[in-house]
C-alpha cells in the first residue's frame, strides 16, 4: 500500500513529534507499505523517510525542482521525483496515496491535507484520510470542521469520514473498513 505522509519540513518544538515520525515511518516499513513523501531531508519528514527506510519499507519522494535545487532533497530513496513546482507535487502525492496521513505540520501541512479532504467530497479521492492527531494537535481543525457541519458549509458523512487519531490500531481498523463517499449531491 501506498501511504502518503504530509508534516513539517521542521521538527517542531516537542521531542514527541519527532519521536511520532520515526514510530510512523517504522510502522509503515514493518507492515511492508510504500511512504510517499515531500522528498526533504529535514525535520518530520526526513524523520519518517529515514525510519521508514531502516525498517525495509519504500519511499517515494516528490519534490519541486526549486526545493531540490536548493539541496533540499534526501538521497537514498527508492525514488525520487523531481515535479516543476509546489502544485504537481500535490497532484502526484495524492495521485499516488492509496491512504493520507497528516502528522503534526505547518501551513504547508494544512494546505496539503486540506485538499486531500476537499478531493474526496467532489469524488476526487477515494482514499481514507487521517489526521495523526498527537497531543491533541489536530483538535483546533476538527473543531473547524465541526463548525463547518453545523453552519451547513460541510457534509456530516464527509467529516464522518475522517480520522484524528494517533492511535495505530484505529488507524488499522479505519483503513481496513474505509469505503469512499460519494460525489457530493449539490441542492
Amino acid at each position: 500500500m501506498k501511504i502518503a505522509v504530509y508534516c513539517g519540513a521542521n521538527s517542531g518544538g516537542d521531542a514527541s513529534f519527532a519521536q511520532a515520525a520515526q514510530q510512523l515511518g517504522a510502522w509503515i516499513g514493518q507492515r511492508g507499505d510504500t511512504l510517499v513523501y515531500g522528498g526533504g531531508q529535514m525535520g518530520l519528514m526526513g524523520i519518517v523517510a529515514k525510519s521508514t527506510l531502516a525498517h525495509d519499507g519504500r519511499v517515494i519522494g516528490v519534490i519541486p525542482q526549486i526545493l531540490a535545487a536548493r539541496g533540499l532533497a534526501m538521497t537514498g530513496l527508492t525514488k525520487l521525483e523531481v515535479v516543476a513546482d509546489m502544485g504537481t507535487r500535490k497532484a502526484r502525492m495524492l495521485d499516488l496515496a492509496e491512504v493520507n496521513i497528516a502528522l503534526p505540520g505547518g501551513p504547508g501541512t494544512l494546505e496539503e491535507i486540506t485538499e486531500a479532504i476537499s478531493f474526496a467530497r467532489i469524488g476526487l479521492n477515494s482514499s481514507p484520510t487521517v489526521l495523526f492527531d498527537l497531543n491533541g494537535y489536530y483538535q483546533p481543525l476538527r473543531a473547524m470542521y465541526q463548525t463547518a457541519v453545523a453552519q451547513g458549509f460541510f457534509d456530516q458523512d464527509a467529516f464522518d469520514h475522517l480520522l484524528f487519531s494517533a492511535d495505530y490500531a484505529a488507524i488499522d481498523d479505519f483503513i481496513a473498513h474505509y469505503r469512499p463517499l460519494g460525489v457530493r449531491q449539490y441542492h
